[in-house]
């Protein structure tokens, strides 16, 4: 199961900085300019990760209306951390206005990170099971679970990421 979202999550992020356009650079910017910090790639990470899970269980009420459950699970935490999500959104707005100075350029960066992680995700039964585990799991350990998800796709990231060295 966990085999499972960890390959979802790579799948999700390689595809994302594809179809961006994203030279992959094993988490190294190639020189100077525009890149995440540490702190920046974690909430990145954070946000990607809170978008993928509320949008599988959207498309899961969708083919199994007993989903609700886990989505109104999702709904409960997100309202329970609210402060820290949006906190993460802001640090990545900040960063992304940093990289990308014409506002234009980051929204659409952001609208293409979500859309073409997201376009291309089939959901079945077995993708909204290892989902509601993953919810069920978050439930029991609130924003340490959510951080051991949201660590995982951040390693992913790393790869994808331009990154500052430190």
């Amino acid at each position: 199961m966990h085999r499972f979202l960890v390959a979802f999550l790579i799948l999700l992020t390689t595809s994302a900085a594809w179809a961006q356009g994203q030279p992959t650079q094993g988490g190294r910017n190639r020189g100077p300019g525009p890149c995440f910090t540490a702190k920046e790639a974690e909430a990145e990470a954070q946000v990607r990760t809170g978008i993928h899970l509320r949008e599988i269980l959207r498309r899961c009420v969708q083919i199994d209306p007993a989903g609700q459950g886990a989505l109104d699970d999702w709904y409960a935490f997100d309202q329970e951390n609210g402060d820290r999500l949006r906190a993460a959104v802001e640090l990545r707005g900040k960063a992304l206005a940093r990289i990308y100075p014409n506002r234009a350029q980051a929204l659409q960066w952001e609208t293409d990170s979500a859309v073409s992680a997201m376009k291309s995700v089939q959901v079945n039964e077995a993708v909204c099971k290892s989902t509601y585990d993953v919810i069920e799991r978050i439930k029991k350990e609130k924003w340490q679970g959510f951080q051991y998800y949201a660590k995982l796709q951040q390693n992913v990231l790393n790869a994808d990421l331009p990154r500052c060295k430190p």
